[in-house]
């Protein structure tokens, strides 16, 4: 018996949906960095786009996107391992070699993304997480969901506690003038690269940058395994009552708006004291996460009482496609922003990053819809499939009407 990737038939409804949503919270959140120096803009001590919509822009991101699809998509890549290992204990086969080569293939086209795309790559991350998991994903589902639980919150802790010493002690404030001036001189670096520079040129920056985004690598990878593991409980636990769910839904409401809401509360404080940047580490990790499964779990509910069909059709098809979409997210923000496209890149705020994002998302919905009508999955993730089994997949329906 051969081992093959899911079929049509075999695929979970919910999870395209969740994939879809996962794929447009991600472009909102890096259309700051596809359009402009995100990175210093928040290491600053005071707001860069000062005016009165970017802010609130930016805090309504803050709260409802920042950290939170990252972690759902986290949730959803664990999901999937789970019923990976599964179909190739059905089918009699190894699971670690295919996976292994899976996540060799995404490594490479992780690498691909940050050498000719963009820096803000996750696909590197992910590939390496996906193998950290082989160390748990046989564990029993109550100490997977034990282990991700004590690494979420001894991590928000420690991250939370490392930026409230950084500020108590004093050095925050001490360095704040040089450090504003370190951070405003790398903004006019990257903007000039960027608008104006070469392909050559944009090729390197992008390297540096993501060199100094991954300095701290392991600590990517400690942020988000917890996630991986909730999806690996959910898919090995798979059946979840209506009152089960529910009481998840309250409790991450609870925890998740909680943790985001500290740090709007806040804000006036930032660059002052230790209050704002402490509240944003710990509404960034733990916030992130509770507000993914709180959306996660809004989802599930909304579906099982057959509310949103039209729209969450609309996420589904984008999530049949979320490989395909995360990568061209990156093609056409890039094209629109860098100099060998259309060169805007620093010219724009938030509010105007939101309004390209949601023009980009809705033509990847049109685009996800008709090309699932004639083919039965998008082209990177046929690529990914037919070097992951070894084995040219099936990827053009013989006719319209078969769709």
């Amino acid at each position: 018996m051969k081992w093959t990737p899911v079929g049509e038939n075999q695929r979970i409804e919910s999870l395209d949906i969740l994939r879809g949503l996962a794929i447009f919270g991600i472009l909102l959140v890096n259309m700051k960095s596809f359009s402009g120096p995100d990175s210093p803009i928040r290491a600053l001590s005071y707001e860069y786009f000062d005016q009165p919509y970017n802010v609130w822009t930016n805090l309504l991101l803050e709260f409802f996107v920042q950290g939170n699809f990252i972690t759902m998509f986290s949730f959803l890549f664990g999901f999937g391992l789970i019923l990976m290992a599964e179909r190739a204990k059905e089918n009699n086969r190894k699971f670690v070699p295919i996976f292994l080569r899976r996540q060799v293939v995404l490594f490479l086209f992780g690498a691909i993304h940050v050498i000719f795309f963009w820096y803000g790559d996750i696909l590197i991350t992910y590939s390496v997480i996906g193998i950290v998991m082989l160390i748990f994903y046989r564990l029993p589902r109550n100490v997977l969901l034990i282990v991700g639980l004590i690494l979420l919150v001894v991590y928000s802790l420690l991250m939370s506690l490392l930026t409230y010493n950084y500020w108590s002690s004093g050095a925050a404030i001490s360095y704040q003038s040089a450090l504003n001036e370190q951070h405003e001189r790398e903004i006019d670096q990257s903007i000039s690269i960027y608008s104006e520079g070469t392909y050559i040129e944009i090729m390197q920056e992008r390297i540096r940058e993501w060199s100094d985004l991954n300095s701290y690598f392991l600590f990517f990878v400690a942020g988000l395994l917890p996630m991986f593991l909730f999806g690996a409980y959910a898919a090995k636990k798979r059946t979840f009552s209506s009152k089960q769910v529910w009481l998840l839904w309250g409790v991450s409401l609870f925890l998740g708006c909680g943790s985001k809401l500290l740090p709007i509360v806040l804000f006036p404080f930032k660059g002052e004291d230790w209050r704002y940047d402490t509240a944003m580490s710990w509404g960034y990790e733990f916030g992130g996460a509770m507000m993914s499964l709180f959306y996660i779990c809004s989802v599930v509910l909304l579906i099982r009482a057959g509310k949103f069909k039209r729209l969450f059709n609309l996420f589904r098809a984008t999530g049949r496609m979320a490989f395909t979409n995360y990568l061209a997210q990156s093609i056409v923000a890039t094209f629109i922003f860098y100099s060998y496209g259309l060169g805007l890149y620093g010219m724009y705020g938030p509010f105007v990053g939101v309004t390209i994002a949601i023009v980009i998302f809705t033509a990847q919905v049109q685009f996800s819809k008709w090309w699932l009508a004639n083919y039965y999955m998008g082209p990177l993730e046929w690529v990914w499939r037919t070097l992951t089994y070894g084995k040219k997949q099936r990827l053009k329906r013989k006719s319209a009407s078969s769709a």
